[in-house]
């Protein structure tokens, strides 16, 4: 077993000890204590990756100085989920933003919920921005500490796109026992989902290792990541099969994660293979 199999190895086993724990206890996406799990369980992989580095003594570069590739990374998200609504709107009936607005209607009054649109959108926008890079940046920073640190550094011997497939292949089936057991993004299709959590981030990786080698570290990637996960749903409001986020009838098939988010991703590696040809060796830069 090779160093990196061997990083895989130790943070799933760890991971889905972790989530058995919660499942026997709690076992639900509703439950408070889901966030104080979901910490752990993003920090396992995080962990095992800073104990390793330190005795192989292999360098994480985990903070660089800001500069422009932290603004793709915060930006680039929120461009994909819009745009995977526009690729999804052969898939559901599309209903705008009246699911929105019923739910400040119910918490607001009338008021509140006859915002414009714009000022609805921009709102969403900003608090996925906000989130992405506070709370969410501190969430994913241990996964990407792993996916696009650890295991980077020990496949970048393979290639770019080749090392792509294997972190993406290993990081969707470390989500495998919460998409499966939980219902986490695909609450109706649970063991189809766990292929397409697969698809979705070896589709997601190619694009976060691109990040990690541009900006210079894996914060990077990391703001990426807590910003996807802040405005992944934002799709999710405008479809009507999506009223209900827990039990969605069209989980495969709108948003990020479904199909129409499947052809924006892919669409955005064929643009990616642009800078960064199948030929290119240990980095994207």
């Amino acid at each position: 077993m090779n160093q990196a199999d061997r990083a895989v190895t130790l943070a799933i086993v760890l991971s889905w000890l972790w989530f058995a724990v919660y499942y026997a206890e709690v076992g639900t996406l509703e439950s408070p204590w889901f966030l104080g799990f979901s910490l752990v369980y993003m920090w396992i992989p995080g962990i095992i990756a800073l104990v390793l580095a330190r005795r192989e003594g292999l360098s994480l570069r985990t903070w660089s100085r800001p500069n422009r590739w932290w603004l793709l990374a915060l930006w680039l998200p929120v461009l994909l989920a819009l745009a995977s609504i526009v690729t999804s709107l052969p898939l559901d009936s599309y209903v705008g933003l009246a699911q929105v607005r019923e739910a400040i209607a119910a918490r607001t009054g009338a008021e509140g919920a006859s915002l414009p649109g714009w000022a609805l959108w921009t709102a969403l926008i900003v608090q996925g921005l906000l989130a992405g890079a506070t709370i969410n940046l501190l969430f994913a920073l241990g996964e990407e500490l792993m996916w696009r640190g650890y295991l980077w550094e020990r496949t970048r011997e393979l290639g770019f796109w080749p090392a792509s497939l294997y972190i993406g292949v290993v990081w969707g089936a470390w989500h495998a026992p919460l998409v499966y057991f939980l219902g986490y993004n695909y609450p109706e299709h649970r063991f189809l989902g766990v292929f397409f959590m697969v698809v979705f981030t070896v589709l997601l990786t190619p694009w976060m290792l691109y990040l990690r080698e541009r900006g210079g570290a894996i914060v990077v990637p990391a703001l990426f990541h807590g910003t996807l996960n802040a405005v992944a749903g934002l799709p999710l409001l405008v479809f009507a099969g999506s009223a209900d986020p827990l039990a969605r009838s069209n989980d495969l098939l709108v948003g990020l994660t479904g199909l129409g988010g499947f052809v924006v991703l892919a669409l955005a590696n064929l643009y990616l293979r642009r800078l960064v040809p199948p030929e290119a060796q240990e980095s994207a830069g």
